[in-house]
């Protein structure tokens, strides 16, 4: 049987390890934990989240403070906006931030609720609002004659596709490109991390609404959803990455979702999965629009990648082999290597 057809019944077993957490369950996690940190691991001892760049404050429209970093402040000849991912932070970029350095003014954000960055109100958390957090990055980041490339991953990629929507005049003028990685213009709820669909909908549909209604942010839950870290990085493995990822890369990506707060956690999740259009993406046509997609990918399926190539007349469509949702940690040098292309045409074209 195949790894997305059994995944949900895997899922369903972690999940259920982690909270049985004893007995012959408990040794059954451990082997699978154990199988996972024996894997072959490239990336072994690799500092994540070790690179730093000059800490700079921004505050949205609403008065929430932001946290950015810039790489290069010298450069003003071009700069490339680095928007990460749901429950992760900007040290998601961490092999593109090693990699792409000297390229350009290299700017990186936490959006709201993940990282450094506040949460601020909950009835914020929305892409609307997170358009708005990114129009003040770049405002508080990026000289106001310097060109741009915006970069996003996941929910950083749907931040730049709303925000296009909002700034259109801005798209192909002052924003010269956009790279879009392992993310969806919308359909999210349909989504069904391989489970029958049916219970997917179902899924979707009742658990933001039980975790927000249980009170989700509060101490008690915040205590408690660490007690499966174990089960927890099982699952990350499982739904986030592909086949052969790095031991060291899932360590942190659960990290980095741990340390998420679960107010942004369960808000954003609900935003994406009940937004049924993000974005129609016309506005991407005007820049020199890059989407990459993964073949494993269960979060943002690749047909999603494919939707947006479709509805963007100029933009390249590009996949990568073997790797899951978190591309740009699984397979960093050939993410790494498509976004210098696009860096590079920007540049030409400044």
């Amino acid at each position: 049987m195949g790894r997305v057809a059994t995944t949900s019944r895997t899922i369903l077993t972690a999940t259920a390890l982690g909270a049985a957490g004893a007995g012959a369950g408990l040794a059954a996690q451990r082997r699978a934990v154990r199988r996972l940190q024996l894997r072959p691991d490239p990336h072994a001892g690799e500092p994540f989240g070790a690179l730093r760049g000059r800490p700079v404050p921004v505050r949205a429209d609403d008065g929430t403070r932001l946290y950015a970093e810039i790489d290069g402040e010298d450069r003003t000849d071009l700069a490339v906006v680095f928007s990460h991912g749901w429950t992760l932070t900007q040290d998601s970029w961490h092999f593109q931030r090693k990699a792409l350095r000297g390229l350009g003014r290299l700017v990186f954000w936490d959006q709201r609720g993940h990282g450094r960055s506040d949460g601020g109100a909950r009835d914020r958390h929305d892409f609307d609002q997170l358009a708005g957090d990114l129009a003040a990055v770049i405002d508080a980041t990026v000289p106001a004659d310097t060109p741009v490339v915006l970069v996003g991953h996941s929910m950083g990629g749907m931040t730049i596709m709303r925000f296009a929507d909002r700034n259109r005049d801005l798209i192909g003028g002052r924003v010269r490109a956009a790279g879009l990685l392992c993310t969806s213009s919308g359909g999210l709820g349909e989504v069904t991390l391989g489970m029958p669909a049916l219970i997917a909908r179902t899924t979707h549909r009742v658990l933001p609404r039980a975790l927000y209604a249980a009170g989700a942010g509060s101490a008690a839950i915040e205590r408690v959803r660490h007690l499966g870290r174990a089960a927890s990085m099982l699952v990350e493995d499982l739904v986030a990455f592909g086949p052969d990822a790095s031991p060291a890369a899932v360590s942190f990506g659960e990290q980095m979702m741990a340390d998420t707060r679960m107010d942004a956690l369960v808000d954003f999740l609900r935003a994406m999965i009940t937004t049924e259009v993000i974005s129609d993406c016309a506005a991407l046509g005007a820049a020199d629009t890059l989407v990459i997609g993964a073949e494993n990918d269960m979060l943002t399926p690749v047909e999603h990648s494919l939707k947006i190539a479709g509805c963007v007349p100029n933009a390249r469509l590009e996949v990568v082999p073997t790797a899951g949702h978190m591309a740009m940690l699984e397979r960093p040098a050939v993410v790494t290597d498509h976004l210098a292309d696009l860096i590079e045409r920007a540049r030409k074209d400044a």
